[in-house]
């Protein structure tokens, strides 16, 4: 297991040291109530009741100012047993032997004025009191933002690369779901149930500051001398409304995370490319109303320079994949741009590529130039230079997250008895190269070694200060050291 430091806190993305997280307390303590920086709340008539649960401020607070709720909701979902703060406090214990190994505690025991001790093992932010992942800070962990316009197909390319980290064909790897029951059960009614169950396309994402989404990936893979090695690292995954990409007021309050983010995966959709939309209409008039109504790439690109480089003399470090959604549909357009070299051109845009244990650079690299050159034909060349002036770190990447063309349907709304359009997908999804830019991400992170020339290495990047050795990352996790 990795020595731990400093972690971001996937909520509120206050930076601390992991053996500075508080706890909470599974029951009720009188002593810790009365000690707590809150007031006891009622919530029934008993006496008794009045000290089983109470407001956590710091809770509350992020609730209003970070959710922007209403003062009875954010108080409501504030309402938690007490917070104990483990610096500093005599009333607090914990096992050395499991403090040395990871460098905080992961459950400490409190006692309270008459004596009683009480076992916690649920781990707060500091600052906003918010669960924290288990084992939150004995990995190495990856932020992920999914950014995009609205409807190109952020939420569904999310599940189904999810959906393909648990079931991964190119090296054997186990994606756990490390968050709370809550967003868990979020993640599966609003996610996985209408698309992997129902086939039914998923709701554009509200305009909401969503929660993060945390899991642990643990996978294989293929070091210097091609044996297999393994690792374990903790992914937290952010999907942000299209339109609360376009202003810095949106931004602000919604997609904060972003600048705190490892790696950003932004998706742009062809069907909304000048020179292909009419090319759809005319060859399927399905696809009409999934075509956005307008571009608003410029404008999102405008607002994240705004945001979080406007000041700054250097372009972000933030690996960006910049990732051409859809792409199964362009196999319905008659575009010359494939009538040049289409055993290239066809398969690195329609083909899946196999990863084993290491990410396949040449295969990176092609898909990199081709949806390069296709932008520049399409004369989307600015899409990549609002990029480039933004970050430093551009690779191109070309998916489908269904593999198939969606059917549309008029369908009434039961809840407003409206006529809306549904899209479906018949029969089971067939996707293909959704986890290239994922790894791409570890790659340039150093957790996963790249097949280049036929020898396996790990990215070396040109500034030394980036380099981190890569065993510290992974053989740490197993030795302790």
């Amino acid at each position: 297991m990795k020595k731990s430091e400093n972690v971001i806190c996937p909520f509120c993305c206050h930076r601390f040291h992991p053996n500075e997280a508080d706890f909470r307390l599974p029951t009720p303590s009188p002593t810790a109530s009365a000690s707590a920086n809150t007031a006891p709340v009622a919530t029934g008539k008993k006496k008794k009741q009045k000290e089983e649960i109470q407001v956590d401020e710091k809770l509350f607070d992020y609730n209003i100012d970070i959710l922007h709720l209403d003062e009875r909701e954010a108080r409501s979902l504030a309402m938690h047993p007490p917070a104990i703060e483990v610096k500093d406090n005599d009333a607090v214990s914990f096992e050395q032997e499991e403090f040395d190994k990871f460098g905080f505690a992961q459950r400490i025991t409190y006692k309270n004025s008459v004596g009683k001790k009480i076992v916690a093992d649920k781990r707060l932010c500091p600052n906003c009191h918010n669960d924290l992942p288990t084992g939150y800070g004995a990995r190495d962990t990856l932020l992920v933002s999914i950014l995009g316009d609205a409807r190109v197909g952020k939420s569904v390319y999310f599940t189904v690369l999810i959906s393909e980290l648990e079931n991964n064909l190119d090296f054997p790897s186990k994606l756990t779901f490390i968050g709370s029951k809550q967003v868990r059960d979020t993640f599966y009614e609003n996610y996985q149930k209408p698309l992997l169950r129902d086939h039914e396309l998923i709701n554009s994402t509200k305009r909401r500051k969503l929660p993060p989404y945390s899991f642990n990936y643990w996978y294989k893979f293929k070091n210097e001398d091609g044996t297999v090695e393994e690792n374990s690292i903790d992914i937290i995954f952010y999907d942000i409304a299209g339109e609360d990409l376009r202003d810095e007021a949106s931004i602000r309050k919604n997609g904060f995370n972003i600048k705190d983010s490892s790696g950003l995966i932004f998706l742009t959709d062809p069907t909304n490319f000048t020179r292909l939309s009419d090319l759809f209409r005319f060859s399927d008039s399905a696809l009409i109303e999934a075509i956005p109504e307008e571009n608003s790439n410029q404008q999102i690109f405008n607002t994240l320079y705004n945001y979080f480089l406007g000041f700054d003399v250097n372009k972000s470090s933030i690996p960006l994949a910049m990732v051409l959604s859809k792409c199964d549909l362009l196999k319905f357009v008659n575009i010359d741009f494939f009538n040049d070299k289409p055993e290239n051109r066809i398969q690195h845009l329609f083909k899946d590529e196999l990863h084993s244990g290491a990410i396949n650079m040449r295969s990176i690299k092609g898909l990199n130039q081709e949806v390069r050159e296709l932008l520049s034909y399409l004369g989307e060349d600015s899409l990549l230079n609002n990029a480039q002036s933004c970050f430093k770190h551009v690779n191109c990447f070309a998916v489908s997250s269904l593999g198939k063309k969606p059917r549309i349907e008029q369908i009434s709304d039961p809840k407003t008895n409206e006529t809306i359009e549904k899209g479906y997908v018949d029969g089971d999804i067939e996707p293909f190269r959704v986890k290239e830019a994922f790894y791409w991400i570890l790659m340039r992170h150093r957790l996963m070694y790249k097949f280049e020339n036929n020898r396996y290495s790990l990215y070396s990047p040109k500034n030394p200060a980036e380099k981190k050795s890569f065993w510290q990352k992974a053989t740490s996790f197993f030795t302790g050291k």
